[in-house]
């Protein structure tokens, strides 16, 4: 029988705040085992939480970054459950009064709508022993303030989870709110996923798999469930409700639990935090401090500076890139030209370096110097290359550096002349040579004329007397 599938996801991402959600303990990432966590992470008896103004600020921007709607009053709630890395037994969360809905985000496959983005704390981690049969709890992550984004279940196909994924990774990377490092768990996703037969007009029963910190699992793990619903209905059998685990080295979902429902959490008003009141001037100044989402970039990128879609998409990847492809255009207004040099050679010597693109040694505005000298045809091509290499090891102006280095080219008629003068009358049997017909020994004399100039010379130009020089002498 053929299935369609129906996918929500729940993403939580880290918020980059200083500080944690409810005190004032650092929210870094890594540390010393149970050094950033305080009374309050640690649910002692007689501590208050009090919300980080900055929390809900960062909350905010993420939603206008994911085109939601900004509710002015929010407030929080607690969600009841008895973890080992969750010392209070509850969790702060927004469960009735989130603080923003109704977002929609377009991606390749389909746009996706968002459900809500709601705050809450994060827990802490479990550290396993294998050796010693033991497991300890780190409680560094208790309190790191997470937004959860909740889609509706509008996905019907790993690549398109993938893909939204991606977009909103970078647009929580360009909002300035969240790192979206799943390799370090500031960017983790759930999976709701049921299948139900062509025609059906009611969602199948479905199962969550939990925290999945990769593109490449998600993918997996989705692909992997769709199968083993399919088999199961298939052979007649239901799919019973549950909580999964992705196993990535045997490309299999195990089940953990039995899904549990709303009420299962017992929520109830957080008694102890104030319901948030923002004004419309609070989210009109946070809205005019955002910056310029990549899908708008891209396409002005296209329509107004004549960029390819590849181009575009790879330089507005990542908020510094574009920022910095923006500014050394404002002074170099060659779009193409600062494109292709940023594409073709700086980001080649980015990931060869090992340099993200907020660790560019220079400024945008002496990359455009460099790149307005190629060309204005003082500076060779691969001299210009030579250049950027120069300067990711001593910044400074290319200019100078080209004079220094002797990268500019010789322009002086008379200095050119006289050097193809002197190979001409030092090199009597190529010339010969070339006279009985030898073509292929104009490439020696060209290179001496080159190397006699030294490497400010202009290969065209050198060609052109070259060529003018030999005429004279076959006269």
């Amino acid at each position: 029988m053929s299935y369609i599938p129906v996918i929500g996801l729940e993403i939580h991402a880290e918020l980059s705040t200083h500080s944690k959600v409810f005190c004032t303990c650092g929210a870094q990432f890594g540390g010393q085992e149970n050094t950033r966590c305080c009374p309050r992470c640690a649910g002692l008896p007689g501590t208050l939480p009090v919300v980080n103004k900055g929390v809900v600020e960062y909350a905010v921007r993420a939603g206008l970054a994911l085109g939601c709607r900004i509710n002015l009053l929010s407030s929080f709630d607690r969600k009841n459950y008895f973890y080992p890395d969750l010392p209070k037994a509850y969790q702060i969360t927004q469960m009735e009064r989130p603080i923003c809905t109704d977002g929609l985000v377009e991606v390749e496959g389909g746009p996706v709508r968002i459900n809500r983005i709601h705050i809450e704390e994060d827990a802490g981690k479990l550290i396993h022993d294998d050796m010693e049969g033991v497991s300890l709890a780190d409680y560094n992550r208790c309190g790191v303030p997470l937004i959860e984004i909740v889609t509706e279940p509008d996905i019907k196909t790993a690549e398109q989870a993938k893909n939204l994924v991606e977009e909103i990774a970078r647009r929580l990377k360009y909002a300035g709110v969240c790192d979206a490092k799943m390799e370090e768990g500031s960017l983790r996703c759930d999976v709701n996923i049921s299948i139900m037969p062509q025609g059906a007009k009611e969602y199948g029963t479905r199962a969550e798999i939990k925290n999945l910190n990769s593109l490449k699992s998600i993918g997996r793990a989705i692909n992997y469930e769709i199968k083993r619903q399919s088999a199961l209905l298939d052979a007649g059998k239901p799919v019973i409700q549950q909580t999964r685990r992705y196993n990535d080295n045997h490309d299999r979902t195990t089940a953990l639990r039995s899904k549990e429902e709303a009420h299962d959490y017992r929520y109830f008003p957080e008694p102890d935090i104030l319901p948030v009141q923002l004004s419309e001037e609070e989210v009109r100044r946070i809205a005019d401090g955002m910056p310029e989402m990549p899908a708008s970039r891209i396409q002005r990128y296209e329509t107004r500076y004549g960029l390819s879609h590849a181009d575009a998409l790879l330089l507005t990847s990542e908020r510094p890139l574009a920022d910095f492809y923006e500014a050394a255009v404002a002074c170099h207004p060659n779009y193409q030209s600062v494109a292709a040099f940023m594409v073709g050679e700086l980001l080649r010597r980015l990931n060869d370096r090992g340099l993200a693109p907020e660790e560019i040694p220079f400024t945008p505005v002496q990359f455009a110097q460099l790149v307005k000298l190629s060309d204005g045809g003082q500076v060779a091509r691969n001299d210009a290359k030579a250049l950027l290499n120069l300067l990711f090891d001593a910044p400074g102006d290319p200019q100078e550096l080209a004079e220094s280095r002797g990268y500019l080219i010789n322009t002086d008629p008379q200095a050119l002349a006289a050097a193809v003068d002197g190979v001409l009358k030092e090199n009597p049997k190529a010339v010969a040579e070339y006279r009985q017909g030898s073509a292929k020994v104009f490439g020696f004399l060209m290179g001496q004329a080159v190397k006699k100039i030294g490497r400010g010379a202009d290969p065209k130009a050198v060609k052109t007397l070259l060529e003018q020089k030999l005429k004279e002498v076959d006269g």
